[in-house]
């Protein structure tokens, strides 16, 4: 085993709190209002349109936040002393879930140098039982490691029942101050936060830190924007690719691929992601992992979605993350029948050797071990379907 760096800590974590994310696309017809809380809101999802809680522009592609179609809510951090902790590692996002799995906010939480420390001890190779152990050290003592920090949410109206109640729980057991933001139909928005950190585990030089999150933490909350979801599934434009069909584009490397590249395998996972999407960076060392370990009769290709105007940045994040697998440019065809169907990124669909989709699609990112299961629930779907083929006969 290999020691845990603090990005593979993020995926140890994912047993604590539950990572994945997605990042929307643009509809039509926005017309930004300031409600009773002297808040700007968004009558619907335009991505250029877009405006803050504070009514400035909110650019939905800046790579400095996050922007969740499915959630409804979006931020775009300026603040520096905030983007300096994200970028060192220290102040992680999370997404909070709903009991469905479905996506209604995010979260940060800041990881202590103490974190890090506990999870970097464990010695190269260490056995699982020694990993499990610090695993469980750190859940014990989790409020001296990690600060929840804010968190911005919609809680469902209407027949969300179930998932109103365990995101509405979640938020008051993690954060003391939280503040209404806005409605919109029939969904509550929220943002909650904490200012006191003294249980934490601190070395002093973290101390300034924390205190200059506490000091701009309504700084944060202008950068916040707010907007309603479709009330429809969430999967449902992704539900309508059926088929891949054919289709002859370029890949990063420069070769030619067409859909034959489906018939080397029973099924063929495939990533949809872009350069500006932070969700979808933050699978990629997952997904490099993946492509290393997958199971017998399956494979793995992405399609970057702004592969064309960003080659090299889509290279450098490729590579960064040690992704071997192919990523295609999507061509006229590929953008009619997948790129246009496709509500957010990242969303992960699989097809079979002849490019027909099988089950659902994935919106939002995932674990190594989640996908792995997802392939292989999707060969038994085949299997399953040749089974009852051969009986048909």
């Amino acid at each position: 085993m290999k020691r845990l760096t603090k990005q593979t800590l993020i995926g140890i974590l994912a047993a604590s709190i539950c990572i994945t994310a997605a990042t929307g696309c643009a509809s039509t017809g926005n017309k930004p209002y300031k409600n009773d809380h002297g808040y700007y809101l968004n009558s619907v999802d335009k991505a250029d349109s877009l405006v803050d809680v504070s009514g400035d522009r909110f650019d939905s592609s800046a790579d400095n936040g996050y922007y969740s179609k499915i959630a409804g809510v979006g931020i775009n951090i300026k603040n520096k002393d905030v983007l300096s902790l994200i970028k060192k590692g220290s102040l992680l996002q999370v997404n909070s879930l709903g009991d469905s799995d479905t996506e209604y906010g995010f979260e940060y939480y800041y990881m202590t140098n103490a974190a890090y420390r506990l999870f970097n001890s464990i010695p190269k190779d260490a056995p699982d039982e020694e990993v499990e152990a610090v695993q469980k050290k750190y859940d014990a003592n989790i409020n001296k490691y990690t600060f929840p920090y804010v968190m911005t949410v919609r809680i469902p109206g209407g027949k969300d029942k179930k998932d109103a109640d365990s995101i509405t729980k979640r938020m008051k057991s993690k954060f003391s101050h939280i503040d209404e933001i806005g409605k919109i139909g029939s969904d509550h928005y929220y943002f909650a936060y904490n200012k006191d950190y003294q249980d934490l585990k601190l070395d002093k030089s973290e101390e300034k830190s924390l205190q200059n999150l506490v000091n701009n933490i309504q700084v944060l909350k202008k950068d916040i924007c707010i907007f309603p979801v479709e009330k429809q599934d969430s999967r449902s434009k992704g539900n309508s690719i059926q088929s891949i069909g054919e289709f002859k584009t370029k890949a990063l490397d420069g070769s030619d691929v067409t859909q034959k590249i489906f018939a080397e395998n029973k099924i063929t996972m495939i990533n949809i992601w872009a350069t500006y999407c932070g969700p979808c960076k933050a699978e990629m060392k997952d997904l490099g992992e993946l492509y290393k370990s997958l199971p017998e009769g399956s494979g793995m290709i992405s399609i970057c979605s702004d592969g064309k105007e960003e080659p090299d940045l889509a290279k450098k994040i490729l590579k960064k993350n040690n992704c071997d697998f192919k990523t295609l440019l999507p061509d006229d065809k590929l953008n009619k029948a997948v790129m246009n169907k496709v509500s957010a990124v990242p969303t992960t669909i699989f097809v079979d050797a002849n490019g027909k989709v099988i089950g659902d699609p994935i919106v939002g990112g995932r674990s190594k071990d989640k996908y792995t299961k997802e392939i292989r629930k999707r060969l038994s779907m085949i299997s399953a379907e040749e089974s009852a083929s051969e009986v048909a006969k």
